[in-house]
């Protein structure tokens, strides 16, 4: 899909955003997460903002990711993976935003996990 501008993290401020922010009752993934670090960036599908973020997970369908800024609940997005589990270099996947859980201060860096579906 081409080049994913990634920016250094000073570039984007802590932002937390007063979201709904839902937290699942039960499993439904539908394929084996397996945990995976990598650098992300995301966009809200074309707008041109980007925020950065950190991998926490992934499998076939789709991957978690901590984050400052947290896209609504079915909000589509692209991601780039700087360093992916996927290939051997970055790779960039449009997603979309199935679930948010706010993280305390003590649990992450980031203010929110982000649970995404590719598309």
């Amino acid at each position: 899909m081409g080049s994913f501008p990634f920016a250094e993290p000073s570039l984007f401020g802590k932002i937390r955003m007063e979201l709904p922010v839902t937290e699942s009752k039960s499993e439904q993934r539908g394929s084996q997460r397996f945990p995976f670090t990598a650098t992300v960036m995301f966009e809200k599908y074309l707008t041109g903002n980007y925020h950065d973020g950190r991998m926490v997970n992934y499998s076939r369908e789709g991957m978690c990711f901590e984050a400052d800024v947290a896209p609504g609940i079915g909000t589509e997005i692209f991601i780039g993976i700087e360093k992916s589990p996927y290939s051997s270099h970055h790779d960039v996947f449009r997603a979309k935003v199935v679930w948010l859980r706010e993280l305390p201060l003590k649990e992450s860096y980031y203010a929110y996990a982000v649970g995404v579906k590719y598309c």
